[in-house]
């Protein structure tokens, strides 16, 4: 089978994955706490793998994924928010025993901005070497100091999610928590801010908030570079 497989928490990764099933014509495949262990349990020919960059890496959650999937060959798009795209499908890469055939960091908005910017179409050189399987070349890339530096402390310390008083108690935020770090609206420790129980909360309950230090950061220079490894 020849699947896209996506993990998306504001909704910019599953923009690029269903680009990629497009064009492609692949099985679309989101990644889920519920169905993690049948997407491993399968095997495939071609797999995509769409991932958003956080804190200059892959999120987590996904790591498993990268070290058990059962694939002849992988793709690797990351989206990144117009922020320092850091070493995330590198780091992804050696993890994966499959051989990794073509590679993308694909800019997107960033989760923590305002607003909603369409992340970049997925380029036609991308999916023509998915189709065209050969060992790619990709390199280390550079990482803002301390990036990697107790990365799920530090973003709990500058981003915070408040439950307002529409919060329903319907719980919706804890099941599509992947890292069961929200129960009816009030996180725990665990928590990674990657705010997909703000996008999916059809209250409009949760809200976040940004230190300054934050806010300043992402107002720097924005990077629009779609960036591809196919060789």
């Amino acid at each position: 089978m020849n699947c896209v497989i996506y993990f998306s928490c504001t909704g910019n990764s599953g923009k690029v994955a269903e680009d990629i099933a497009s064009k492609t014509q692949f099985n679309l495949i989101e990644l889920t706490k519920t169905n993690y262990d049948n997407i491993l349990n399968e095997s495939y020919g071609n797999a995509v793998i769409v991932f958003p960059v956080h804190c200059q890496s892959y999120p987590a959650f996904i790591k498993r994924l990268f070290k058990n999937i059962n694939a002849e060959n992988v793709a690797l798009a990351a989206t990144y928010g117009k922020a320092n795209a850091g070493n995330a499908v590198y780091e992804a890469a050696k993890l994966i025993t499959a051989r990794i055939t073509a590679a993308a960091y694909i800019p997107a908005g960033h989760s923590y901005l305002s607003g909603y910017n369409a992340p970049a179409d997925v380029p036609y050189s991308f999916i023509d070497k998915i189709f065209k399987p050969s060992p790619v070349t990709i390199p280390k890339r550079k990482k803002t100091p301390f990036a990697g530096f107790l990365p799920a402390m530090r973003i709990r310390l500058i981003v915070k999610i408040r439950r307002t008083d529409k919060c329903e108690n319907c719980n919706l935020c804890g099941a599509s928590c992947p890292y069961g770090a929200i129960e009816r609206g009030k996180t725990n420790k665990k928590c990674q801010r990657c705010l997909k129980c703000v996008a999916n909360c059809p209250f409009g309950a949760l809200k976040f908030t940004r230190a300054r230090i934050l806010t300043r950061y992402l107002n720097k220079t924005k990077f629009e570079e779609t960036i591809l490894y196919l060789e």
